[in-house]
């Protein structure tokens, strides 16, 4: 009988033990009240000879994990110094969640340039050029405090590089940020391209007397980081630009259109940006807003010597549209940060071909290189805007009578109901 009880007793703590041990691996926790344990690089195959980073096209880099006492996504970065204690090294900008990595030579090289232009004092002149460098891992725990684990330092012997700081180019997008985006980098809005011109971008925002300010990035403009000298100008009445910051401020609070126009010199290594603003007005264009019976139940709206024998021809004619029927096409803008542009109701049930579309007027561009909707997603009711810029013919969407267009800037979002 004592053989069974001890026998009992020895079942119980067994259970008991492996219950906390399952415990223990359901919720896992991390001590990071100590540094991380350093991790291992590898010496790369050829760190002894030359890297011509023209003629490479990566490098193969291997280390150790960090070890954080459970299973977790790492997030491992490479930086790049000409000196040997790593000092203000350049970080590569390609990130990598294992501990084998491809890394690109034209990364390399870039960040070579950019170290040999800011510690040696080279001009463009100079390349291609020879030295010595020395690479280190930096591993961490995304979004993790004191996570942080460091490699080994490690010599390459000779690294080759031509001139390789990216081209000057006007970017694809400027994000815009202000008030009416909580002055959050994060909540940022892009501006949108002009359809078959990547140097003429245009954007709907709120400006006060606070100001925005345009980045390439969603955060604070890094102009710098490439060597690009950027110079900020406006010649628009009511609106001041700070020529060093690009902080652009009017003098009346409200919904405008801004429109920038970038141009550069690739071999000085300049960019100019040059700001213009206009009323912010919405408008409706296409079959979905004019038919006969509207126009004809109201004749007042057809000024003398306009006839529009062809309907559905006619409502696509911007100028008489904007001219002639502003009360079947121009939005009611809001007159707060936080408003909607609504349309008029729709008057033409409108499915497939022509579909319901929007624009704002950019000079004298055609309406359609700066059209936009806004798109459903799912079966959720408010959508996303999606702007034309370079892209092709945009999807269709069905409008009925009666229907309103709602278009939030603030945000991006909208939806017809």
């Amino acid at each position: 009988m004592k053989k069974l009880n001890i026998f009992a007793a020895l079942l119980v703590g067994v259970i008991c033990f492996s219950a906390c041990e399952a415990d223990r691996d359901s919720n896992p926790s991390i001590d990071l009240s100590h540094p991380q344990a350093p991790i291992h690089l590898n010496t790369p195959t050829f760190a002894n000879s030359t890297y011509d980073f023209e003629i490479s096209d990566s490098i193969t880099l291997a280390c150790t994990a960090p070890s954080f006492g459970f299973p977790t996504t790492v997030t491992y970065v490479v930086n790049l110094s000409l000196d040997a204690d790593m000092s203000n090294p350049t970080k590569l900008t390609t990130t990598y969640y294992k501990n084998l990595m491809r890394v690109p030579a034209k990364e390399l090289a870039i960040a070579t340039t950019k170290q040999l232009m800011t510690k040696r004092q080279l001009k463009r002149e100079d390349f291609p050029a020879q030295t010595p460098a020395y690479i280190q891992i930096h591993a961490y725990i995304d979004g993790v405090a004191n996570s942080d684990s460091y490699s080994n330092i490690v010599a390459l012997n000779e690294v080759k590089t031509k001139f390789a700081l990216p081209d000057v180019v006007v970017p694809e997008h400027f994000y815009v940020n202000g008030k009416f985006t909580e002055n959050n980098w994060e909540k940022s809005v892009p501006s949108t391209q002009v359809n078959s011109n990547t140097n003429v971008h245009w954007r709907v925002c709120w400006i006060d007397g606070d100001g925005i300010q345009t980045s390439p990035i969603k955060g604070a403009p890094n102009y710098a980081d490439d060597w690009i000298d950027v110079t900020y100008s406006c010649q628009t009445p009511g609106f001041h630009v700070d020529p060093v910051t690009g902080v652009i401020k009017a003098d009346n609070k409200g919904w405008y259109t801004m429109i920038i126009e970038g141009k550069v010199d690739n071999v000085k290594r300049t960019m100019s940006l040059k700001f213009s603003f206009e009323k912010a007005e919405v408008w409706l264009i296409g079959t979905s807003i004019i038919n006969s019976d509207a126009v004809s139940s109201n004749p007042s709206v057809v000024p003398n010597g306009i006839v529009i024998d062809d309907v559905a021809n006619g409502c696509w004619k911007e100028d008489n549209l904007r001219q002639y029927f502003t009360e079947y096409v121009k939005f009611e803008t809001p007159t707060t940060m936080s408003g909607e542009f609504v349309s008029p109701k729709l008057t033409h049930k409108v499915e497939g071909d022509g579909g319901t579309r929007a624009y704002v007027k950019v000079r004298n561009y055609d309406w359609w290189k700066t059209e936009f909707f806004v798109f459903k997603k799912g079966s959720a009711e408010t959508g996303e805007i999606a702007y034309r810029g370079n892209g092709g013919d945009q999807e269709r969407v069905d409008g009925a009578v009666g229907q309103r267009v709602y278009f939030k800037f603030s945000d991006d979002t909208g939806s017809l109901k």
